[in-house]
């Protein structure tokens, strides 16, 4: 196991992640409460988007879907992690491809175009910049500090993003072929509209595995003594 870091050892703790990312994500790390990274487990996630007026309306649903990509993840700057564990810390990431692929519903309308269908669907990330922030409020259990995870935001600047929903439109192939076709085409245009949405879905599911951490051991005990 890696040594501890000192607190607030930006540097240290930088290393310390992305040995995580690279070694530990396929098999999890029970040590420090840490469930398999790599495909990423997602019971259920939902993007609602939109009102009527907005461009992009739709309800999208994902069951029983993997993340792909989080071992390739690179942290690139840490702040917080100090001593005094209360008020924000950050995380800020590059990861190159990141999918996800499974189960999918979906019905609305994407800019003009009426959507629906049911299947399988491919989603894939690249070139992601990304920034993890929290604020950490201390809770006491047993006479040590533990870190509460409470404002938890994921912020996602993509290059690209590449959309293949199956089965749309009830395997109506022409339809959909030409619906993925019309999607990755406007792909900047629609995810400007439904980012905020995906933020906040895939944010849920990543502060559970940031919570799970925290949780799991006092704070002081991720820490080399002073």
């Amino acid at each position: 196991d890696p040594k501890p870091c000192k607190y607030g050892d930006g540097e240290c703790i930088l290393q310390f992640i992305n040995k995580m990312f690279s070694e530990r994500s396929a098999v999890g790390d029970p040590n420090l409460n840490l469930k398999k990274l790599d495909p990423l487990q997602v019971d259920t996630m939902t993007i609602s988007q939109g009102a009527d007026k907005s461009p992009v309306a739709i309800n999208l649903k994902f069951t029983n879907n993997l993340i792909y990509g989080i071992r390739d993840l690179r942290a690139v700057k840490v702040k917080g992690f100090g001593k005094d564990l209360t008020g924000n810390h950050e995380c800020r990431g590059i990861a190159k491809t990141f999918s996800m692929v499974g189960p999918y519903t979906i019905t609305g309308k994407v800019l003009i175009l009426p959507i629906s269908g049911a299947g399988q669907s491919n989603i894939t990330i690249s070139n992601m910049k990304a920034i993890i922030r929290w604020n950490g409020k201390v809770v006491e259990k047993n006479g040590e500090r533990y870190m509460d995870i409470s404002d938890f935001k994921l912020s996602m600047k993509p290059e690209s993003i590449q959309f293949h929903f199956g089965n749309l439109f009830n395997g109506d192939k022409a339809l959909g072929d030409n619906m993925n076709k019309f999607l990755n085409e406007n792909s900047e245009a629609i995810y400007k509209e439904t980012g905020s949405a995906i933020e906040a879905a895939f944010g849920k599911r990543f502060a559970e595995l940031v919570k799970d951490v925290f949780s799991s051991r006092p704070y002081d005990s991720l820490f080399a003594e002073e």
